[in-house]
């Protein structure tokens, strides 16, 4: 039996993200301003660039704080899951590529089996959830290339259906 199932997630922004973003447009004010100054202070003949480097600034501001907007899709076919980390719809980038059947441990978030994990060592950890408490939250542990790692999700309904079929005795 085949299976695909295609999921996508907004990760929420965080106070630190929100935070950023003023500071960020906060100091693209404050060079715009400092560069106007040296323009009409220092480089009068050259004042034809200013609204150049102004604008310069300004798109560089707006790429900072649009890398800020991440959404994970979540990829199942056939018991293989693909992670990938989208980055203002434009670039994509795969995180992990790991089959259910190397799963060690899998449950929610909030269950007490994660609590002894919480603590254990782990070579990576991939946090690709919603950061939001309108999905439930989910971890994996698997072993990818000798390396243990962890990777907290926020997968459907049907993606647990199909973890179950492949991985019968980890997820409960």
């Amino acid at each position: 039996m085949d299976s695909f199932i295609e999921y996508m997630i907004r990760q929420k922004k965080s106070a630190a993200a929100k935070l950023k973003t003023a500071l960020i447009v906060l100091g693209a004010i404050v060079i715009s301003f400092i560069i106007t100054l040296i323009f009409l202070m220092f480089l009068p003949i050259a004042i034809s660039l200013m609204p150049l480097c102004i604008a310069g600034i300004m798109y560089g501001a707006y790429r900072i704080i649009a890398s800020f907007n991440i959404e994970y899709e979540y990829i199942l076919t056939n018991g293989e899951l693909d992670v990938d980390k989208i980055t203002n719809k434009k670039r994509r980038k795969r995180l992990i590529t790991v089959h259910c059947k190397t799963f060690t441990h899998f449950g929610k978030l909030t269950d007490s089996s994660y609590q002894n994990l919480k603590d254990s060592d782990f070579a990576r950890v991939i946090d690709a959830s919603a950061h939001s408490d309108n999905y439930e939250t989910y971890y994996a542990v698997f072993f990818k290339n000798g390396q243990r790692v962890k990777l907290i999700f926020n997968p459907v309904q049907k993606m647990i259906d199909i973890f179950k079929i492949y991985a019968p005795r980890v997820v409960i």
